[in-house]
């Protein structure tokens, strides 16, 4: 046992070495699909690409770029080879899984073409091939097929991701969660279609064989990929997803012993590189590939995820409104950057630490609902935010909460505020109280009042549509950072996350 430990940890250390290179997965920042004529807000120039599949750019005047080394390589081995020569591109390592079906092969196969030009730089990629292209300070530009589909991933070093980064979270080592397996190859790869961690891009994938064990739960057969001679890969579902790991993950299963044995061993399954980043177009699953027991083994969700709204915030939110809100609006949040936990106050009756939150909310039209277990969970909730001096919110009824919290634990410290009668607020208008760790104003909020023990109160009228006319992130922050009244409350969740970021 100490030594599959001991191995398990070597691995996991490893694993978060390989995360955390400079332009790894972790500093990637955007991802921009290319047209004939390409550029964006802080382009370092104008992409083209011709008919012949060949991508170029042009640099804007002023801007020094110099290859990366994938293609300063290529380069040299052009050059020592003759141009007529196509090196293959670099491939991901075991324990950073690549986001594309393409993977290693044993057999040479074209790579990509790269030519320096006068004003910038020209390549040309294989079908579903991806070349770390050129740098432009600490950004990096990786040119991507997907699909017959061409983009530019940006890399950038100095990525707020990577400055946090510190591990992947992980299930504790289980040997419950090891087996003995059997590959059977198929005479030839059967091609699916797939998903992918993009919501509008499908990909073909070939299945090479079927990996078969007993579990407690019966016979498992699940399709691999990969090579049977360089490292077959096993893509998967449980029950897991969506609760404690991302919405799949992914096996590295090496190459099986000449009767087909090999060992399935889900304490080593990682997270693709979709669960840290928007930008990433990992392949999903084939169709069917559902492990029919709680893998509660390898990597878990991690804490932090990189997306157009920045880093996410992961924010506790206890609430009871109607479920058609929640539906509505708990999609913003995840846009705009909050990656809430939804608790409903009655159902849930383990305590939840506030620790690896940077904030909690509490919301409903009605307390009456609420079981008296449930009241005082939210008061014992909203204490401890206070105490930690972490963002706490109450909205709506649930309001009472952060304010009874606020009274006796400032009671129990020995203040005397001089609170007599409590703000009741403006019939018709919604009441959002906080503490002073919040700075609402900067939000574009206005203070409806303040009491004499620090917490906050803002007013919001009902009388507004769920949905913005606004499109665009930077329409919302436009109309936030030149005050605008707040007419939909997709324009307040937007804020309030806003006020949360502002805070971290």
């Amino acid at each position: 046992m100490n030594q599959f430990v001991t191995e398990w940890n070597t691995w996991r250390d490893s694993r978060n070495s390989a995360l955390a290179t400079p332009f790894g997965w972790l500093s990637v920042s955007g991802l921009h699909w290319l047209e004939d004529t390409t550029t964006w807000p802080d382009a370092p120039g104008t992409f083209t690409v011709d008919d012949d599949g060949w991508v170029s750019v042009a640099l804007e005047p002023g801007i020094k770029a110099g290859p990366a080394a994938a293609t300063f390589d290529l380069m040299s081995k052009s050059a020592e080879a003759g141009p007529s020569i196509n090196a293959a591109s670099p491939s991901s390592s075991a324990s950073v899984p690549s986001d594309t079906t393409i993977l290693p092969k044993i057999t040479e196969i074209a790579g990509p073409e790269v030519r320096v030009e006068e004003n910038g730089f020209s390549a040309k990629l294989p079908a579903g091939g991806s070349l770390q292209w050129f740098t432009v300070g600490n950004v990096l530009y990786e040119l991507i097929d997907r699909a017959g589909r061409i983009g530019i991933r940006v890399r950038d070093s100095k990525s707020p991701l990577l400055g946090k980064f510190f591990e992947v979270p992980v299930f504790e080592p289980n040997l419950s969660f090891v087996f003995l397996a059997k590959f059977t190859p198929f005479e030839k790869p059967e091609v699916h279609t797939i998903n992918t961690a993009q919501d509008d891009l499908n990909v073909l994938t070939p299945a090479v064989g079927t990996v078969s064990f007993a579990s407690e739960a019966g016979e498992v057969k699940l399709l691999a990929t990969g090579n049977p001679a360089s490292g077959l890969q096993l893509d998967f579902h449980d029950s897991t997803n969506g609760v404690s790991t991302p919405a799949w993950r992914t096996l590295d299963l090496g190459v099986p012993n000449q009767d087909g044995s090999l060992v399935v061993d889900f304490n080593r399954a990682v997270n693709y590189p979709f669960a840290f980043t928007a930008f990433a177009t990992c392949p999903a699953p084939i169709e069917g590939n559902v492990v029919p027991f709680e893998v509660t083994a390898g990597e878990r969700t991690p804490p932090f995820y990189f997306s157009e709204a920045g880093i996410n915030v992961p924010f506790l939110f206890y609430v009871w409104w109607d479920e058609e809100s929640a539906e509505v609006t708990r999609p913003w949040y995840a846009r705009f950057g909050l990656d809430t936990t939804l608790l409903n106050p009655n159902h849930e009756h383990n305590a939840q630490s506030l620790v690896g939150f940077d904030g909690v909310a509490m919301s409903g039209g009605d307390v009456a609902p609420l079981t008296r277990k449930a009241r005082s969970r939210l008061v014992k909730v909203a204490t401890e935010a206070l105490t930690s001096r972490i963002p706490v919110i109450g909205i709506g009824a649930y309001a009472e909460f952060v304010i009874r919290a606020q009274r006796e634990l400032r009671e129990s410290e020995g203040y005397v505020d001089g609170i007599e009668e409590e703000y009741a607020g403006t019939d018709g208008k919604l009441l959002i109280v906080m503490n002073n760790e919040l700075t609402p104003q900067n939000a574009g909020f206005v203070v409806a009042h303040t009491d004499a023990s620090g917490l906050i109160y803002v007013e919001m009228s009902y009388d507004i549509p769920l949905e913005s006319d606004f499109d665009e992130i930077d329409e919302f922050e436009a109309a936030m950072e030149a005050n605008a009244p707040i007419t939909s409350w997709e324009e307040f969740d937007y804020r309030m996350v806003c006020l949360i970021r502002q805070h971290r």
